[in-house]
């Protein structure tokens, strides 16, 4: 569910920030997406030079990201979701020739058309807990 209307206007600036057609498709998808979650609570926000879209589980701790880039959108597991156990390092480096683990120990996935969002969403749950 989006939770922050107040910066409803950075939607329709970062869609047309994008410069790769798939690559803003996936945008408008994945926001789609956030907004029909009944799983996490999400919201847009600047984070310094940084186009950050956020999600929060219900104990409000923030287990995803992703920010926004002119050719793709890459999408974060943050401390809370890799410590989890709920996600397969394993699994997401076979399905994601971009996976990276950070050395913050965050893992991170390019998003650069609707179907990466839709092969993220096998691994990640939207809706339920």
């Amino acid at each position: 569910m989006l939770t922050d209307a107040k910066h409803s206007e950075l939607y329709r600036d970062w869609e047309s920030y994008i410069d790769v057609p798939d690559a803003r498709a996936a945008f408008r998808y994945i926001v789609g997406v956030a907004a029909c979650s009944g799983r996490y609570r999400c919201h847009i926000q600047w984070k310094g030079d940084v186009r950050d879209f956020r999600f929060h589980d219900v104990s409000g701790e923030q287990t995803h990201s992703f920010i926004t880039n002119q050719r793709w959108l890459l999408f974060y597991f943050r401390p809370p979701a890799v410590r989890s156990g709920e996600y397969s390092r394993e699994r997401l480096s076979q399905d994601f020739d971009s996976f990276e683990e950070n050395p913050a120990g965050e893992w991170t996935v390019k998003l650069t058309n609707i179907a990466d969002v839709d092969r993220l969403g096998k691994h990640i749950r939207w809706n339920t807990p």
